[in-house]
């Protein structure tokens, strides 16, 4: 294998494929990424068997040809080298670097011991523009769970609608749902499974925002390609939560806020709260506005902020963290609460976009009341 390319755009390939690449793995093999010349085209292949990322470049191929190199040094050698057309060639297991004055030697594993990449043969897919399905990921991917003896929590579990994409998470305090439209050209069909968060993630930091992506899905593997990338993902065989059943439509408080002011005046709140368990903050929504209070052993902050209220009032607590997770993963100028009570879950909505986004809070059982 004979390639010559431009040290800067392989930087960039070598980056994406190398989220891919588990700090925890004990195969050799699986810390490399595998590169395949053909075509002039150069692509290049990570995985850690749960999640494999693939992206492609064009080059100047002399000879066609796989090899595989590790990861941490080809990156940090290449990303060192000047902005120069570079050589790299492989023979009998050794990779030969030249840019301008340097030259560079380096022994490389056999390239039969890289894993394949996952077949997706589906007649069946979607396309979603990459900034409305990155967003749905950021107002969702907080909301999974942390504990591993409930798996199916620990993902996103992705529902295709015929109309829409739905993405879902909830841990037992919180719930999030966030629904992205599909264009009237998409086909009619329904589906859903629960995706690793970290693919989830690590899909939206390497989207770019002007693109589209396709989905396609095989029993227990999704795909996402957009562009020149490639990501396939193992899917959590468990079963999701009915998480429908949680959310009520009956609300005896309805108010609206101003998103960034009732960001802040949390933040504020919670900052006594600090190192406690609880992370408690009360909030006490009255006729003439919204009372927020906090108090520690270190002291106590009152908050009020202007609102608009119909029903009743209402006086409730929240673990600040929760609370603030959802009120900071929105981007609306203004949010809606929705209450029914101080012992049940608040509801808060974007106000601009009520219909395609909820997320759900447990409070907090204020002692003695």
């Amino acid at each position: 294998m004979k390639i010559q390319v431009m040290p800067q755009e392989l930087v960039k390939r070598i980056g994406q494929c190398q989220r891919a690449i588990s700090a925890r793995t004990t195969m050799q093999i699986l810390e490399c990424i595998r590169f395949e010349a053909k075509e002039d085209v150069l692509t290049l292949t990570a995985s850690d068997l749960e999640l494999t990322i693939q992206t492609s470049m064009l080059c100047k191929v002399q000879e066609e040809g796989v090899m595989v190199v590790p990861s941490t040094m080809i990156g940090n050698f290449v990303r060192k080298l000047p902005s120069e057309e570079t050589i790299l060639e492989e023979k009998d297991g050794v990779l030969k670097i030249h840019c301008a004055d340097t030259y560079f030697e380096l022994q490389v594993p056999n390239p039969s011991e890289f894993p394949e990449v996952p077949e997706v043969d589906s007649e069946r897919q979607t396309t979603v523009d990459n900034d409305a399905l990155s967003r749905a990921v950021t107002e969702t991917e907080f909301a999974t769970s942390l504990d591993e003896s409930k798996i199916a929590l620990t993902g996103i579990f992705y529902e295709r609608r015929p109309d829409s994409i739905r993405l879902v998470t909830l841990d037992g305090y919180r719930l999030a749902v966030r629904d992205v439209r599909l264009s009237a050209e998409e086909e009619v069909f329904e589906e859903s499974m629960i995706v690793p968060k970290r693919c989830m993630i690590e899909l939206s930091r390497l989207l770019s925002p002007e693109d589209r992506t396709t989905i396609r899905t095989v029993p227990g593997h999704i795909f996402f390609e957009s562009g020149s990338l490639k990501l396939y993902s193992r899917l959590i065989d468990k079963t999701f939560i009915n998480y429908e059943e949680i959310i009520s439509e009956e609300n005896q408080t309805k108010v609206v806020v101003d998103r960034q002011a009732f960001r802040d005046a949390i933040e504020r709140a919670s900052l006594l709260t600090q190192g406690e368990r609880a992370h408690l903050i009360k909030l006490d929504f009255q006729d003439d506005g919204l009372h927020i209070a906090s108090n520690s052993e270190l002291g106590h902050v009152n908050e009020f902020l202007a609102m608009e209220i119909e029903g009743e009032a209402c006086r409730i607590a929240f673990n600040a963290r929760y609370l603030l997770d959802g009120v900071r993963a929105l981007q609306s100028e203004k949010i809606t609460l929705y209450l029914n009570g101080m012992l049940n879950p608040m509801v808060i909505r974007p106000t601009e976009e009520e219909d395609t986004y909820l997320y759900l809070v447990l409070p907090v059982r204020i002692a003695g009341e």
